[in-house]
């Protein structure tokens, strides 16, 4: 080992040792392109495009627009905390959030290219339910722009705090959509990752309330 080599180990070794913010963002967005064209690969793997696609205005379709709406949200706000929250626990949960959704978008994109779609769609969210969205209102759980803002701005306990309360409701307003993919959706594969969603969100729930509680707070509505 040289000098040089022994001197960064030494510093990244020593207690107060942070990884530059600039890294963080680099190893961030490698990770994203990773994830999502992971996603897309596995899509392929295991036979979509194979088949009749189902059309744009099926559960199929519309569950895997909407929950790549609804995901991407939650990437974005788990990408806030990993960057910027110096409590490991909450650090870790963002970053088990955001490349589990991430791979989960990479795959529904994957198939909405297979059936020769895209993520957009004149069809009003949530439509494949049987109930759509009222134009100006957000998906059940999603966070609005002023919330968003106010995530980015807030540090320390406050931020772990808030990130907790609005993912936990964020997970919550995703099951209703995933309950009805895994109980409606017409391809195994979707009917598949439907499920999936609905334990690690259910699961994830029980873990963010008992965070929560252990940093003296409780959900929102």
């Amino acid at each position: 080992m040289t000098t040089l080599e022994h001197d960064a180990d030494a510093t990244e070794a020593s207690p107060g040792y942070q990884r530059p913010r600039w890294l963080l963002v680099v190893l961030g967005v490698v990770c994203t392109i990773a994830l999502l064209g992971a996603g897309a690969a596995l899509s392929v793997l295991t036979g979509v495009g194979t088949d009749r696609p189902p059309a744009v205005d099926s559960v199929d379709a519309g569950f895997a627009r909407d929950m790549a709406t609804h995901h991407d949200q939650a990437v974005q706000m788990a990408q806030v905390v990993r960057d910027n929250s110096t409590d490991p626990a909450v650090r870790l949960l963002a970053f088990d959030v955001e490349t589990g959704q991430l791979a989960q978008i990479g795959q529904m994109r994957g198939w909405l290219d297979a059936w020769g779609q895209t993520g957009q769609s004149e069809i009003p969210q949530m439509a494949w339910m049987g109930h759509s969205v009222s134009p100006g209102q957000l998906m059940p759980g999603m966070a609005t722009t002023s919330e968003l803002g106010k995530l980015r701005g807030l540090r320390g306990k406050a931020m772990d705090v808030y990130f907790l309360q609005l993912m936990i409701r964020h997970h919550t307003g995703g099951l209703e959509m995933a309950q009805y993919g895994a109980a409606h959706a017409s391809k195994t594969y979707v009917r598949t990752m439907s499920s999936a969603i609905v334990t690690a969100q259910q699961n994830e729930v029980v873990t963010m309330e008992h965070m929560l509680r252990e940093r003296g707070a409780e959900p929102i509505s």
